[in-house]
C-alpha cells in the first residue's frame, strides 16, 4: 500500500509539511515579537500540509479500490532531450548567480526589481510595459515593507539612496 501512494505530489507535500513543522519548532525559541509571524504562519501551513497529505492518501486509496491500480507517478517519460534539460538548468542557475552578484554590487531592492523586470520580459515574454510595471511594483513593495517594518535590506558595494539601497 505504501508504495502505491508514492507520487511526486505526495513527497513534495511531506517535505513542505516537514519544513513547516521545523518552522514551528524553530520559532518557539524566538523573542515574542519576532516569533509571532513565523510561528503562526508555520502553524497554519503545517495544518494545511497535513490536510493535503490526508487528501492525497485518500485519493490514492480510492483510485486503487476503483481501478485496482496503485498510484505512482515517479516515472518520467520525457520527450525533451537531456541536453536541453541541462541547458535550461544552466540558464536558471546562471540567472540566480547573476542575481546574487547583483545584490552584492547594487543592493537587494534594485537588484530584485531588475531581476523581476528582466525575468518577465525575457523568460516570461511579457510586454515591456508589464515588465516595467512588475519591476516597479516589486520596488514599491520592498520600499513599503522597509518603511512599515523598519527593515534594512542588504546594501551593495555601490551606495544608493533610500528606497533604492
Amino acid at each position: 500500500m505504501a508504495s502505491r501512494i508514492l507520487s511526486v505530489k505526495f513527497i513534495f507535500s511531506c517535505l513542505l509539511t516537514a519544513a513547516f513543522a521545523y518552522g514551528i519548532f524553530e520559532a518557539r525559541g524566538y523573542a515574542y515579537l519576532a516569533r509571532i509571524f513565523p510561528f503562526y504562519i508555520s502553524v497554519v501551513l503545517f495544518v494545511l500540509g497535513v490536510v493535503n497529505i490526508v487528501m492525497e492518501v485518500r485519493r490514492a486509496v480510492n483510485r486503487e479500490e476503483s481501478t485496482g491500480v496503485g498510484f505512482s507517478d515517479l516515472g518520467a517519460d520525457w520527450d525533451i532531450p537531456m541536453s536541453d534539460v541541462w541547458m535550461r538548468f544552466a540558464i536558471y542557475l546562471g540567472m540566480i548567480l547573476v542575481m546574487y552578484a547583483g545584490v552584492w554590487i547594487i543592493g537587494y531592492p534594485v537588484c530584485i526589481s531588475l531581476f523581476i523586470l528582466l525575468f518577465y520580459r525575457f523568460k516570461a515574454e511579457a510586454k515591456w510595459k508589464w515588465s516595467v510595471v512588475a519591476g516597479l511594483a516589486a520596488l514599491g513593495f520592498l520600499a513599503l515593507v522597509s518603511r512599515l517594518l523598519n527593515m534594512d535590506w542588504p546594501e551593495g558595494r555601490i551606495s544608493l539612496p533610500w528606497p533604492l539601497g
